[in-house]
């Protein structure tokens, strides 16, 4: 008498990638020196390509989720809500200390836009947003449309399911007094990413996370002015292209 048992597989490849961007390391060389104004766990979020949550779960030795705010769709000729130099008491610094080689040869801005995401998730620790980020998603290749559209792909799965590892490119980073932050894009051909990651100051000094007095977390509280920047604010944005 056989023991087998009828057992389905499901090799629905959708239904065990997680909905988030994830690990996508791109195999590449990279040279880079950055500002001295970030410590070194910083710099290694600033150049992170795909890792981040991998390496904040590693410092705080703790599970850290994603939390998805906002995924939609929106009108194909919206700007890209990924802004920087936006406000006239920002000053871009010009630094001998930086030295970013990078190439980005996956870029394709002369096809048409087939569809645009407006996309926001934080990332989450002990109940705490240790970062956000906030995403233009454009789409110009038209099977990464019907993957989402009719086979119902999630915006954060289209790496690992293309089995694509994309181009890495960081453009901005900076810091005022309260936060630091980057702009960074994503690229496959017929895929592009523009992020910008806002994460607060002394997110890596022990003891931020069981802070319960810590008021940090109000610089991701939505207002008029961006990121909870006042005009008094220290701020400074590094250009790296």
């Amino acid at each position: 008498m056989s023991n087998n048992k009828n057992i389905i597989v499901d090799n629905d490849a959708r239904k065990i990638i997680p909905n988030n961007f994830g690990d996508v390391m791109s195999l590449r060389t990279t040279t880079l020196l950055l500002p001295d104004e970030f410590s070194g766990l910083e710099r290694i979020c600033l150049t992170a390509n795909g890792n981040l949550q991998r390496i904040l779960s590693s410092w705080f030795n703790k599970t850290v989720t994603v939390d998805i705010i906002k995924n939609k769709s929106v009108d194909i000729k919206t700007e890209s809500r990924i802004k920087t130099l936006v406000a006239t008491n920002k000053k871009e610094v010009s630094s001998k200390n930086i030295n970013y080689n990078q190439k980005n040869n996956e870029c394709n801005n002369e096809l048409p836009i087939l569809k645009r995401f407006d996309r926001e998730v934080n990332l989450i620790c002990e109940g705490k947003i240790i970062c956000n980020a906030i995403s233009d998603v454009i789409i110009r290749d038209h099977k990464v449309v019907q993957l989402i559209e009719h086979d119902g792909l999630g915006i954060g799965q289209l790496f690992r399911y293309l089995d694509k590892l994309p181009s890495f490119h960081l453009h901005h980073i900076g810091r005022t007094t309260k936060i630091w932050w980057r702009d960074y894009s994503l690229h496959i051909f017929g895929v592009e990413c523009h992020i910008k990651e806002t994460f607060p100051n002394n997110l890596f000094v022990n003891g931020w996370l069981n802070n319960d007095d810590n008021n940090n977390l109000l610089y991701l509280e939505k207002n008029e002015n961006e990121n909870n920047i006042n005009d008094d604010d220290d701020i400074r944005i590094w250009k790296l292209e």
